[in-house]
């Protein structure tokens, strides 16, 4: 970060990857920084992490936004914004199925299913208006009353990753080959968020967070854009935005990631100091599709569970570094 038109001797970065319903783990991470007084400089978010990055990066102080982050959470928890307290959403689930969307191995050989649902169960779930499965209005509510857009500009550099939408078909078919390892898709764009009007801040953080089919793309100066934890699957370029921090100057960079199946190597940034905040323990708390299940139900105690485990963890992998980082 820069004061006084300098920049500071020790310009920490913080990258929050997407996992969406796992953002809880996020939160713990947040209060393990803020307990440790790690001066956080600037931030890099996908989908739910871009979505916390810009409370972090609205607030007047870390330890200020981990009272908001906690209450926005215990929120979440109680009204989550993609169905009932508790409940699983099996019709969401198999429209995801038939797309083909970050589904495990078992689930790849759907293809009958996705033209039956395709051509009979499609064309009647989505909303004629939007062309997604869920309003995301509640989504948009909770981040109105999260993120200032007079305190953002205020606050620390948010960067987030948004994934170009030409075509709905064809970046879901690119997605699912990403996945299968057949062929890369195109990797994803990163916005400076206090660069944009605010409007389009907004805009930018529903487009970073907006998984398609799920909920509605978003348009920025006439482009259309999805999740931006989509592109550059191979080595989760969108997922895990290291990239605008490290051109930016910012280093160290702590990196925290949502699955257990991250294709991010830190390897491929010899030049840049990365502390990574790894998991004794998996994340996944559903044995069947967790990354289906475990990203789209906000379940209440798996919320508390990911807020726990963020929390210890980060205080076992940033520690040891305290010394040399502040």
């Amino acid at each position: 970060m820069e004061k006084n038109g300098e920049r500071e001797s020790t310009a920490i970065g913080l990258v929050l990857s997407g996992g969406g319903a796992k953002g809880a783990y996020q939160v713990g991470i947040i209060k393990a920084l803020a307990e440790m007084n790690v001066p956080i400089s600037a931030i890099a978010g996908a989908s739910i992490g871009a979505l916390n990055g810009a409370v972090v990066a609205s607030s007047k102080s870390i330890q200020e936004s981990v009272v908001r982050l906690e209450n926005l959470w215990a929120e979440i928890a109680e009204n989550p914004p993609l169905g009932e307290p508790g409940q699983e959403p099996p019709t969401l689930i198999r429209l995801l199925e038939a797309a083909g969307l970050r589904l495990d191995a078992a689930f790849r050989n759907t293809a009958k299913l996705a033209r039956e649902m395709s051509h009979n169960l499609l064309p009647t779930m989505f909303s004629p208006e939007t062309g997604a499965l869920v309003d995301n209005s509640r989504i948009r509510e909770l981040l109105a009353e999260s993120v200032s857009v007079e305190q953002l500009a205020r606050g620390i550099p948010l960067y987030v990753s948004v994934y170009p939408n030409k075509n709905l078909l064809e970046t879901l078919l690119g997605s699912g080959l990403a996945k299968l390892r057949i062929k890369n898709n195109p990797e994803s764009e990163f916005m400076h968020v206090q660069s944009l009007s605010p409007d389009d801040q907004y805009t930018a953080l529903l487009a970073s967070s907006a998984i398609p089919f799920l909920l509605s793309s978003q348009k920025i100066d006439g482009e259309s854009y999805v999740d931006g934890g989509m592109g550059g699957l191979f080595s989760s370029q969108g997922n895990t935005p290291v990239t605008p921090l490290l051109d930016a100057g910012y280093n160290p960079i702590i990196v925290t990631h949502l699955s257990d199946r991250s294709a991010w190597n830190k390897q491929k940034h010899p030049n840049a100091a990365i502390i990574e905040i790894n998991r004794e323990e998996k994340i996944d708390r559903t044995r069947l599709l967790p990354e289906v299940f475990d990203v789209i139900s906000f379940n209440s105690k798996k919320i508390y569970s990911w807020i726990e485990q963020g929390y210890g963890d980060t205080i076992r992998c940033v520690k040891p570094w305290l010394r040399f980082i502040i």
